[in-house]
């Protein structure tokens, strides 16, 4: 019992310790969760790979050297008979080369016109902004879950208040109780009441206060502050910080909503690729070189080496390959079709649970309006209360009841808020601003 009463003492004075604010959990979860860093990685993973592509429109340069035997040197029909005199149709069979020949050379190639490669490159770049729009999403979702779990902290503090101050109030009543039955002026069933009444608080604070400190090992989990900092310390209130939000939210500016929109580019973009496949490409192609021809293995022998070069304009015309897809436009065009119904649907969604979020804000708003015209109510009748005492007309423990009437109401009213704060939390994640509001 004593263990107990030390705690209800700690949680009701628990204000006077330092504070953790919801922008320090969300700093350091941002820093430490292995999901975010993967995140980040496919991010430079994409955006390399965007560089790896704008690349293909630098030169191609290849050098090529062989040296070989020719055991048996290929023949040649000539025909000898045109070059004589009066033309005839003579023919003879050469052989064209020696035993040993070594080939050494470079070829450039450079790329002047390819829609082809061209599309690509913007396919890379729209991977890069979907990566990065992956990286928000996975920011956006950990840094609501933070915020989310902060929220329920404050609120599961307000239940262990509001436990804590039942438990204590139900103690005294108890004490109270025990040393009138023992005067002998009430009876046995009217203390047992009292001990039962405050059992009952002592399990509904324990439950409260477990709840509480399961929520906290959570947020450490997320978070990565220690969970003895967050154990000791308060929390700083966010409610303030969130009614900020505007009204008027739409999910177009959300995340979720900009990648169909990315997706949907990537797929136009792939089609268009597709098509320009079989269009014309121009480039300029040169070669410089050297073969060497010997009856014997002379690497270095002296006049058997014969220069070759070229340079010129290289235009290519794909017309059929087996290895293509004969209709990948028509797959990728019902993929497209795909993600718009998907968009559709996402914005049914998204408009139903804007058009209740903004409902229960309402509901919420006028429960707490309720709760304050109830609170200053609550007051004036403990004035009156306390009038009365002083004049004799009142006892004491009716001063109690009054008293815990009051603290209960302004218990309620601040879990109101809080359920407010969260709704408020949720139109943010809904339209899309959250980790906009939060980052800045």
């Amino acid at each position: 019992m004593k263990s107990i009463l030390i705690i209800i003492c700690l949680l009701l004075a628990h204000s006077m310790y330092a504070q953790i604010t919801v922008n320090e959990c969300i700093e350091n979860g941002l820093k430490h969760r292995p999901s975010i860093k993967t995140a980040q990685a496919d991010l430079a993973v994409a955006a390399l790979k965007s560089l790896d592509a704008q690349s293909k429109f630098l030169p191609q340069i290849a050098l090529a050297y062989e040296y070989r035997y020719n055991p048996i040197i290929a023949t040649q029909v000539v025909p000898t008979g045109l070059f004589s005199g009066t033309p005839t149709t003579e023919t003879q069979a050469i052989r064209f080369g020696s035993n040993w020949q070594q080939n050494a050379g470079v070829t450039v190639y450079q790329p002047l016109i390819d829609l082809s490669l061209k599309s690509k490159i913007k396919e890379s770049k729209i991977n890069e902004a979907s990566a990065n729009w992956d990286l928000k999403k996975a920011e956006e979702d950990f840094v609501f879950e933070i915020v989310k779990s902060y929220s329920q902290i404050l609120l599961y503090q307000l239940q262990s208040q509001e436990s804590a101050s039942d438990s204590v109030r139900s103690y005294i009543s108890m004490a109270m109780m025990e040393a009138k039955f023992k005067e002998g002026k009430i009876l046995k069933t009217e203390w047992n009441t009292a001990k039962i009444n405050h059992n009952n608080n002592l399990s509904a604070f324990q439950k409260a206060f477990s709840n509480l400190i399961n929520e906290k090992i959570y947020l450490n989990y997320l978070t990565n502050i220690s969970l003895e900092k967050l154990l000791a310390d308060s929390y700083a209130p966010i409610n303030d910080f969130l009614e900020n939000t505007p009204n008027n939210s739409t999910f177009e500016s959300s995340i979720d909503f900009q990648k169909f929109l990315t997706k949907e580019q990537l797929l136009n973009q792939q089609i268009q690729t597709e098509q320009n496949q079989y269009r014309p490409t121009l480039g300029v192609q040169g070669y410089i070189g050297a073969n060497q021809y010997t009856q014997s293995i002379n690497p270095f022998l002296a006049n058997s080496w014969f220069g070759n070069s070229y340079v010129g304009l290289s235009v290519k015309l794909p017309i059929f390959a087996p290895d293509k897809s004969i209709n990948l436009s028509k797959q990728l065009k019902k993929q497209l079709t795909v993600v718009e119904n998907q968009k559709e649907e996402y914005k049914s969604q998204k408009n139903k649970d804007i058009l209740q979020n903004s409902n229960t804000i309402e509901r919420l708003q006028k429960e707490i309006a309720f709760a304050e015209k109830n609170i200053v109510l609550l007051k004036e009748n403990l004035d009156i209360y306390q009038a009365r005492l002083q004049t004799g007309q009142l006892e004491a423990s009716e001063l109690n009841t009054q008293e815990s009437a009051l603290q209960k109401a302004l218990v309620q009213q601040l879990q109101l808020k809080e359920q407010l704060n969260k709704t408020f939390m949720d139109r943010l994640y809904i339209s899309g601003n959250l980790l906009e509001k939060f980052k800045k």
